[in-house]
Formats: structure tokens, sequence, C-alpha cells
């Protein structure tokens, strides 16, 4: 789950500026991000993994013969961090396309 929020993120960066931007407003802060564009190649395999951990993860808490190892945590604690942990993959996921609508919409 943590491997799928990295990834997320990861593929979330290149879009950050204009979130910051709308967030805080023009700023030199904010203007110093902007190079953070140049990671935009990161953004498709970035997803992949990210999404490709999350159904993996689902695979092996619903479908796995044997689930996971369960020394640490019990299959209800596994199964609360898998589903706090989607909605928020999902988000960094998302944010870069809705953001656009948001911006149209909210002008």
């Amino acid at each position: 789950m943590v491997a799928a929020v990295i990834a997320a993120i990861a593929s979330s960066l290149c879009c950050i500026a204009p979130l910051i931007y709308l967030v805080f407003g023009v700023s030199a802060a904010a203007a110093g991000l902007s190079g953070l564009s140049s990671l935009a190649w990161l953004q498709v395999p970035m997803l992949i993994l990210s999404t490709g951990m999350i159904l993996l993860g689902f695979w092996r808490l619903y479908l796995a013969k044997k689930p996971l190892c369960t020394g640490t945590f019990s299959r209800g604690q596994m199964l609360l961090i898998y589903w706090l942990t989607v909605p928020i993959v999902l988000a960094f996921q998302l944010y870069p396309f809705v953001l656009p609508w948001l911006l149209e919409v909210f002008e």
C-alpha cells in the first residue's frame, strides 16, 4: 500500500504547480515548482504501477488462497489499511485530470 501511494504521488508531481497556484496564489515558492513539469514522462508509468499495486493488494486480500502473512496485522486491520489507502491513491491519480475541469467550472 505504501508503494501504491508513493507511485500515485509520483504520477501527480508534474501537475502539482497548478494546484499550488490555485491554493496559494502565484508566489515565488510556487513559481519554483514549475520545473516539476519535466517529470511529466513519469505520469503514465506511475499510474500503471500504483494501479497494479492496488489491484495486487485486492487480489491478495480477497482472491488469493493464502492471503497475506497475518503475523503483524490481523485481516481486519489489513482490510482497514487497504480501504483507507485506495481513496488516497485515487485522489493522487485523478487530480491532474480533474483539476482542469474544476478550474473551468469555478471560473
